[in-house]
C-alpha cells in the first residue's frame, strides 16, 4: 500500500499547486481506501477511474490556478498551470479519432501487442514469484539446506541418512534450529471414503526453522517425534477446508490415519508452503524407534535449518566440513568419502525450474523486440498517407515537438489497449506456467495485481508506444512540409526504405534465434524419448496401495497381502500379465542403502558400496518387460526358499569388474545373510530417461517386505476399463485401503519428461509466433515498396524491362533481407545458446542439424511471404502506373 500511495501522490503533481494543496491529502487517503477495499482485477479498475478523475477533473480548477513566476525583466507575471493538460486531453482525443479511422491497422497493431506484452507479463510474473520475490518466511536469508556429499563421485545433493542429521544437530553451533523431513503417505479413513492423502513426515523443530505458527491450535511440540508421542497430527489448511469444513473444532479431536488413531493437534494458516512436496498433513517422524542407533547407511531425509545471528554461511559450511571429517574418522565404513553440503534454501526451491524460466525470459523478450519491429514498420506504412496532413498542421504553425508528441499519444494510446489485453493473454499464461513450478513458487492469478507486475505491465506499455512510435513518428514530422505538399516528392520515401530494410534484418535475427532455441530443444526431446527405458509401457496399467500397520503387523502379513492381490488380479480374464514392486521407474525418490559385496576390494578412488533395493513379486519382471540378459528371473520358488537377487547390468558392471557377477554374494550392511545373483537384469531408467541409471537390486518380496507396493497389471484390453475389477478385488480383501495414483504406465513415462515437453512446447509456440511475425513483416514492407515503386516499375515496363527480371529483383531484395538476417541470427546463436546447455539432453547447442534446418525453414519461409508482393509488381500495367 505505501509503494501505492507514493506512486498516485506522484500522479497528483499533474494537478495544479494549489488545486493540489487544497484537495491532494483528502483525494489520497480516498484512493488509497478505494484500493484497500479492491481485490483482484477491481485493483485494476480503480487505477484506471483514479487516472481517469485525474486527468478529466485534476485541471478543472486551471482558471484558478495561478502560478507565478519571474521574468528576466524582474516582473512578476501570471500563468495558468493546468494549460498543458488541456493540450495532452486534446492529442488524446484526437488519437482516438485516428485509431479510428484506421480500424483494420489498429487491430493488428494491439493485437500484436496484446500478444507480446502479455506473454512478457506471465513470464514475469512466474520469474517474480520463484526468482526474484523473497520466500514467504521470517527472515528467509537465514534458510539453509543441508546435503550430503560425496566429491569423489561428483554428487553434492544427495539426502541425508538419520544417523547423519542426528550427529549434525548435536555437534553443530552454526543453526539455531536444524529439522529434517520426508515426503510420505497415509490413508485417512473414518468418515468418507477412504482417501488416500500426501503427507509431510517431519521432525518436531520442523515448524521452528520457517517461523510457521499455527492458524488453530499449535505445531508439534519438543518429544513428540518419539515413539509413544507421536500420535499427532497437523492439517493443511486446504485439507482443514475440504475434508472438515473449515470447523475450528477439529483441534483437539481424533483422525484415523492408516487405521491408528491420531490427534488432530493444529491446523496451518492459508499461504504456508514448504519444500517438501504439496503435503496434506504433517506427522512427526521418528527416526529412532528402537535404542539402537539410527541407520547411517540409509539415506532419505531432507534437511533444512536457520542459521544463528551473525553467523555466515561460510562460517556453517567450514563448521559442517570440520563435523563431516570427524565422522569419517569414527565411522570409516560407512561414512569414508562424505561430508556435507550447506547451501541457500531459495535458490535450491527453484533448482528445477530456474533453467526454463530464464531460457523461457529470453523467449518472450525476443518476441516483444520483433513485435516492436513489426509494429513500427505498420506504423511507417500506415503514417505514408499522412504526410499531407502534417505538412499542413505544420504549416498553419504547429512545431515539430508538437506534432512528434501527437503521434506518441496515438502509439502510446494503443499499447495501453494492446497492455490491456495483455493481462487477459497474462491471465491464461499464469495458469499454464502454474502447473510446472514447484509449490512454494506456484504463481496464482492473483499475482498479476501485484504492484511489482502491474509496474512491469506498464512499463511494457509504456516502452513499447515509445519504441514502436518514436520512428515513425520522427521521420513523419522531420519532412520538408513545402516538399510533403508537392506531388511526388521522393525522397523520404528513400530514407524509410532504408530503415524498413535494417528493421526487417534484426527482426530475422531475433527469429532465427527462438528459432535455433526451439529446434534445440526439440531436438533435445527426441533424443531423450530415444532413450531406451528398459522396460514396456504399453497396455499397462499401475496403482499404488500402503497397509496400515493397525492391521497388518507383520512383515508376513504385507508379503501375503500383496501376494494374494496379485495372484487375484492374475485370474482375470483380460489381465495378461501381473507384479508389485516397492519402486516404479521413471519415477524419482527411492531410497538407496549400504550394501556389502563378496569378495569386491574398493579402491582408494572407489566411492562406497551402494545399491537402490526393490522388492518385487515373482511375476514383476516379465509385467514390466524387463529383459534378462544373463541367469534367470525370479520365480515362486525363490519365495521360501534360500535368499537370492537379480541385479542390474550397472551393478554388475560396478562390483563384478573381472567376471560374471552370477553366483556372486551380496547384502545389505544391516544384513548378517548373504544373497546369491541368481540374474542380471538389462538397465531400468527408474528416475527418468534423462537421469543415469544407478545400481539396483531385485529382491523377493517375502524376503524384503515392505508396507506400500505399486501394482503393473499387463492387460489385454484397455487398461482404463480394468479399473472397476481392480478396485472389487482391493475391496474384497480389505474395504478400508484406497487405491491411489491409478493411472496408465504411458501417463507415467508422459509425466517423467513433462517439464521438458512443457518446455519444448512453450518454446516451439514462440518460435512459431515469431516466424508468422516476421513473414508478415517481410510481406509488408515488401508489398508497400512495391506500391511505392509502381509509377518507376511502370516506366521501366514501357522501355521494355520484361516483368520476369522485374519480380526477380523485388524476390531479390527480400532474399538479401532475410539472409542477412539469417547470417546475423545464426552467428549470434553460437554464443546465445550456450545458455540451454543446462535444459538440453544428448546434443549441443551449436547441433548442426538444427542449424542448417532454421536456415532453410525460414528462408522459404520469407521467400514466400515475398513472393506475392513479386507477383503483383511483375503485373503491374504500365499505362495506369504512368498516370499516377
Amino acid at each position: 500500500m505505501r509503494i501505492s500511495r507514493s506512486l498516485y501522490r506522484s500522479l497528483l503533481r499533474l494537478c495544479p499547486p494549489d488545486f493540489r494543496a487544497e484537495f491532494g491529502a483528502e483525494m489520497e487517503d480516498a484512493f488509497a481506501a478505494s484500493l484497500a477495499g479492491a481485490r483482484g482485477v477491481h485493483k485494476i479498475a480503480v487505477w484506471l477511474r483514479a487516472l481517469g478523475d485525474l486527468v478529466r477533473h485534476g485541471t478543472g480548477a486551471r482558471h484558478d490556478a495561478w502560478r507565478r513566476f519571474r521574468n528576466t525583466s524582474g516582473h512578476v507575471e501570471y500563468r495558468s498551470g493546468g494549460w498543458w493538460m488541456d493540450t495532452f486531453r486534446h492529442d488524446l482525443r484526437h488519437a482516438a479519432r485516428a485509431i479510428a479511422r484506421q480500424p483494420v491497422t489498429s487491430m493488428i497493431v494491439i493485437f500484436t501487442l496484446a500478444l507480446a506484452i502479455g506473454a512478457n507479463t506471465a513470464v514475469f510474473s512466474a520469474v517474480h514469484t520463484a526468482l526474484l520475490r523473497q520466500l514467504p518466511y521470517i527472515e528467509p536469508d537465514a534458510l539453509v539446506q543441508i546435503y550430503e556429499k560425496r566429491p569423489a563421485e561428483g554428487v553434492f545433493t544427495n539426502s541425508v541418512s538419520p544417523a547423519d542429521y542426528q550427529d549434525w544437530a548435536q555437534l553443530s553451533t552454526s543453526f539455531s534450529v536444524i529439522a529434517a523431513a520426508l515426503e510420505s503417505a497415509v490413508d485417512l479413513t473414518g468418515s468418507g471414503e477412504p482417501e488416500r492423502l500426501n503427507a509431510a513426515s517431519v521432525t518436531a523443530s520442523f515448524f521452528d526453522v520457517f517461523g510457521v505458527r499455527a492458524l488453530h491450535g499449535r505445531t508439534f511440540a519438543a518429544g513428540e517425534d518419539t515413539t509413544g508421542r507421536n500420535r499427532v497430527v497437523v492439517l493443511e489448511h486446504g485439507l482443514w477446508q475440504q475434508r472438515f469444513g473449515g470447523d475450528p473444532s477439529i483441534v483437539g479431536s481424533t483422525i484415523q490415519l492408516n487405521d491408528i488413531p491420531n490427534q488432530v493437534i493444529g491446523v496451518l494458516p492459508p499461504d504456508a508452503r514448504f519444500p517438501i512436496g504439496e503435503a496434506r498433513l504433517f506427522v512427526p517422524v521418528v527416526l529412532q524407534p528402537t535404542p539402537e542407533r539410527p541407520p547411517r547407511a540409509s539415506h532419505y531425509l531432507t534437511v533444512v535449518a536457520r542459521l544463528k545471528p551473525g553467523v555466515a554461511i561460510e562460517q556453517a559450511r567450514a563448521e559442517m566440513d570440520r563435523i563431516g571429517r570427524d565422522l569419517e574418522a569414527q565411522y570409516p565404513d560407512l561414512s569414508r568419502g562424505h561430508g556435507s553440503h550447506v547451501v541457500p534454501l531459495a535458490p535450491e526451491m527453484v533448482k528445477g525450474v530456474r533453467s526454463m524460466l530464464l531460457v523461457l525470459s529470453a523467449a518472450v523478450a525476443f518476441i516483444m523486440l520483433i513485435a516492436w519491429i513489426n509494429v513500427t514498420n505498420l506504423l511507417l506504412a500506415s503514417t505514408a498517407g499522412r504526410n499531407r496532413e502534417m505538412a499542413v498542421r505544420a504549416a498553419i504553425g504547429a512545431g515539430r515537438t508538437r506534432l512528434l508528441r501527437q503521434m506518441l499519444v496515438e502509439t502510446s494510446l494503443l499499447a495501453t489497449i494492446g497492455g490491456v489485453a495483455g493481462m487477459l493473454v497474462a491471465y491464461w499464461g499464469v495458469q499454464l506456467l502454474a502447473t510446472q513450478m514447484p509449490p512454494t513458487h506456484r504463481p496464482h492469478a492473483s499475482v498479476l495485481m501485484s504492484m511489482p507486475v502491474l509496474l512491469f505491465t506498464a512499463g511494457a506499455c509504456v516502452l513499447s508506444g515509445l519504441l514502436a512510435g518514436i520512428l515513425p513518428a520522427w521521420h513523419l514530422v522531420g519532412s520538408d512540409p513545402a516538399t510533403a505538399l508537392k506531388e511526388g516528392g521522393r525522397s523520404p520515401v528513400a530514407l524509410r526504405r532504408r530503415l524498413r530494410f535494417g528493421l526487417i534484418v534484426a527482426e530475422i535475427a531475433c527469429t532465427t534465434l527462438l528459432l535455433v532455441g526451439a529446434g534445440l530443444t526439440l531436438r533435445s526431446f527426441r533424443q531423450v524419448l530415444m532413450e531406451p527405458a528398459g522396460i514396456e509401457t504399453a497396455e499397462r496399467l499401475t496403482f499404488n496401495i500402503r497397509l496400515p500397520r493397525a492391521r497388518y503387523a507383520t512383515p508376513e502379513s504385507f508379503a501375503q497381502f500383496f501376494g494374494e492381490l496379485a495372484r487375484r488380479i492374475a485370474d482375470e480374464p483380460a489381465v495378461r500379465r501381473v507384479g508389485a514392486t516397492s519402486s516404479l521407474p521413471l519415477t524419482p525418490g527411492d531410497p538407496r542403502y549400504g550394501i556389502v559385496v563378496d569378495g569386491y576390494e574398493r579402491g582408494p578412488e572407489d566411492g562406497p558400496t551402494r545399491a537402490h533395493p526393490r522388492a518385487v513379486t515373482p511375476g514383476y519382471l516379465s509385467a514390466v518387460g524387463m529383459r534378462i540378459v544373463e541367469g534367470r528371473a525370479l520365480s515362486d520358488a525363490d519365495r521360501h526358499g534360500p535368499k537370492v537377487v537379480v541385479i542390474n547390468e550397472t551393478m554388475a558392471r560396478r562390483y563384478w569388474r573381472s567376471g560374471s557377477a552370477l553366483g556372486g554374494r551380496v547384502r545389505m550392511s544391516a544384513e548378517q545373510d548373504w544373497r546369491e545373483v541368481v540374474g542380471v537384469s538389462a538397465d531400468v531408467k527408474h528416475w527418468g530417461l534423462d537421469a543415469p541409471v544407478a545400481a539396483e537390486m531385485y529382491i523377493p518380496l517375502e524376503q524384503f517386505p515392505q508396507q506400500a507396493m505399486w501394482m503393473v497389471v499387463e492387460s489385454a484390453a484397455t487398461p482404463a476399463s480394468l479399473v472397476p475389477v481392480l478396485t472389487q478385488h482391493v475391496r474384497q480383501l480389505d474395504p478400508n485401503l484406497p487405491l491411489s495414483n491409478v493411472r496408465t504406465f504411458d501417463d507415467v513415462a508422459a509425466r517423467s519428461v513433462g517439464q521438458r515437453r512443457f518446455t519444448m512446447m512453450l518454446l516451439a509456440s514462440f518460435a512459431v509466433l515469431a516466424l508468422v511475425l516476421a513473414a508478415a513483416g517481410i510481406y509488408g514492407v515488401m508489398a508497400h515498396l512495391v506500391s511505392l515503386r509502381t509509377p518507376e516499375i511502370g516506366v521501366r515496363l514501357t522501355l521494355g524491362a520484361r516483368p520476369g527480371a522485374v519480380m526477380r529483383q523485388v524476390l531479390g531484395e527480400g532474399a538479401l533481407q532475410a539472409g542477412i538476417g539469417l547470417i546475423i541470427g545464426l552467428a549470434a546463436s553460437f554464443t546465445l545458446m550456450r545458455g540451454m546447455r543446462a535444459i538440453l539432453f544428448g546434443i549441443e547447442p551449436t547441433d548442426p542439424v538444427t542449424l542448417g534446418s532454421v536456415g532453410v525453414s525460414l528462408m522459404l519461409v520469407a521467400l514466400l511471404a515475398v513472393l506475392v508482393p513479386a507477383v503483383r509488381a511483375m503485373r503491374v500495367d504500365p499505362i495506369t502506373a504512368l498516370r499516377q
